[in-house]
């Protein structure tokens, strides 16, 4: 009675059994062939990349390679008993350990550490297989550490991760790494096309391209998307079979979608989204798609020619390349939300109708940018600026003083004001103002109490109402010849000066007030002018002093004692 075979999946069935057959990791194979053909066979290789892309495959190979009765060779019979036995995973002499499902030292020291030391049962080297290895403890880790380090010479150790980062430092560094990468899109429908002759599957070239695509680099996925399509029908495999399947965005509303957003119609874009909803499209998938057809006309755009879909490249003609890539950037940017909000039709309808924002249309801000620079260094028309009004000096707020020992200070005597004339300072003193504040927002709001005013010499005089706004303009002389300099104004000498006639007083501080040896009157004893039984000094208090200085009343707040 001969015994039925059951269904075997296309991914195992066509899976690589020599090393020419990998497909996309070219490099992992040239170094493996040409180890094997020297004899450099090392104890320990760890294979790294992401998912369905040949690391257990690779690493079933080269176990075949070194135990092959014709072997070590680069080119393993495939008839051998050790050869059959390894591909049918039965082989007594190459174990594989699933890390993910044994993780503790317990198994790691009954599958390996417990064995290593044994000589095979048959073959020429005992091989261990550990797959998605960064799923090992620390403790399995540690266990597993000396025994990397010295292996027995008939011992091979093949680790494949797809998280490279979670193996520890110590052993990634006992093993030859070998790095793994996606598979290209054209290498993937190649495939596919090859596939679907053999199996004598009816399918598009559009559809197999579609495939390859979903597949994000695994071949494994790409294959068991082919043989999930073949089980759904009978017929041909379609672009529109593909997209019901596994619920891609149909087409027409991609090109819809991306209609709208080449025209800036926002009322178009909330139709189409309305069919997305009623389709019950995931945001993700939309945008995925969108992205790719978005990828494809800028790629085209910047001379990658063929790549885009005719139908796309009509609908993007009479955009820019820079709105181009602002749109590519914004999708990609609310894919990337989509992953952290709570609300996915929120975080979709947000990322779509901001692309129509004018911040895209960078070409036309460069224009208005230039035109801006050109009429500002012309100088063709200077429009005159009217002199500000003199600012009044706001009361400066009630302060509490316990008392004051300050050393007298006079103001300068101000010039007579002068008849205001124009000048380049003068008409460019608002502006000047703005570029200030930017990196000295303190000189700005001096500068803005100041008045300018123009003398028929060329020169400038800047007028301040206090004495601090002019030790403020003072300092910061460079500064503001800089911000004229770059607003096209010459070289303008200007002086720095106090206005007699709006200044609230010459001295700030009451000359009567003697200054004492010890920094204090009295020789440095102070009085609490809060006590009610204080002595009042001869003539007026400190604090009427002060108050006639500053301006205000005086207030005095006592603590209440603790309870």
């Amino acid at each position: 009675m001969t015994k039925k075979t059951g269904y075997v999946a296309l991914a195992r069935k066509y899976r690589p059994q020599t090393f020419t057959e990998v497909l996309g990791q070219p490099a992992v194979s040239v170094t493996l062939v040409n180890a094997l053909g020297s004899q450099r066979i090392h104890p320990a290789y760890l294979f790294t990349g992401p998912r369905g892309v040949g690391k257990t495959t690779m690493a079933r190979i080269l176990a075949k390679a070194l135990n092959c009765v014709k072997g070590p060779t680069a080119q393993p019979c495939g008839e051998c008993d050790p050869c059959r036995e390894i591909t049918a995973s039965s082989s007594l002499d190459v174990l594989e350990m699933d890390a993910a499902s044994h993780t503790g030292v317990e198994n790691v020291r009954e599958v390996i550490i417990e064995t290593v030391a044994l000589a095979p049962s048959r073959d020429r080297y005992k091989v261990f297989i550990i797959d998605e290895a960064h799923m090992l403890s620390t403790a399995a880790f540690n266990a597993l550490l000396k025994t990397l380090e010295e292996p027995p010479p008939h011992v091979v150790f093949v680790l494949a991760t797809t998280e490279l980062a979670k193996v520890p430092a110590t052993i990634a560094s006992r093993c030859q790494r070998f790095r793994f990468r996606p598979i290209p899109v054209d290498g993937l429908k190649a495939h596919l096309v090859d596939l679907a002759a053999k199996e004598k599957i009816p399918a598009s070239p559009t559809a197999l391209e579609l495939l390859a695509r979903s597949a994000d680099g695994s071949l494994r996925d790409a294959v068991s998307l082919l043989d999930q399509c073949r089980s759904f029908t009978d017929g041909e495999v379609t672009v529109e079979l593909v997209r019901e399947m596994f619920g891609f965005v149909p087409e027409d509303i991609l090109l819809g979608l991306a209609q709208a957003l080449a025209g800036a119609e926002a009322v178009v874009l909330g139709g189409w989204l309305k069919n997305v909803y009623e389709e019950g499209v995931e945001p993700a998938h939309l945008l995925r798609d969108l992205r790719a057809g978005l990828q494809d006309v800028y790629l085209e755009r910047v001379g990658l020619a063929g790549r885009a879909d005719q139908r796309w490249s009509k609908a993007f003609a009479g955009v820019s390349g820079e709105h181009l890539r602002f749109l590519l950037e914004r999708v990609n940017k609310t894919l990337e939300d989509l992953r952290l909000g709570d609300s996915q039709r929120l975080v979709l309808e947000l990322g779509l109708f901001g692309c129509l924002e004018a911040a895209g249309d960078l070409a036309e801000w460069v224009k208005r940018l230039e035109d801006l620079e050109r009429r500002l260094s012309s100088r063709a028309a200077p429009v005159a600026v009217p002199v500000s009004a003199p600012v009044p000096v706001r009361a400066t707020a009630p302060v509490a003083v316990s008392a004051v020992a300050l050393k007298p200070v006079v103001m300068p005597t101000a010039a007579p004001t002068t008849t205001p004339v124009a000048g380049p300072l003068v008409e460019f003193w608002p502006r000047l103002i703005a570029a200030v504040s930017e990196s000295r927002p303190a000189v700005a709001a001096a500068l803005a109490a100041a008045r300018p005013v123009a003398m028929p010499d060329g020169s400038c005089k800047v007028l301040c109402a206090r004495l601090f706004d002019m030790q403020q303009i003072t300092r910061a002389a460079e500064l503001i010849k800089e911000k004229l300099a770059a607003l096209g104004v010459g070289p303008v000498a200007f002086k720095v000066e106090v206005d007699a006639a709006r200044a609230d007083c010459k001295e700030v501080v009451d000359p009567e007030v003697p200054e004492q040896a010890g920094g204090s009157p009295d020789a440095g004893v102070w009085q609490d002018v809060t006590q009610p039984d204080a002595k009042p000094a001869k003539g007026p208090s400190s604090l009427s002093r002060a108050e006639k200085i500053l301006g205000g009343s005086t207030r005095f707040v006592k603590k209440k004692p603790a309870a």
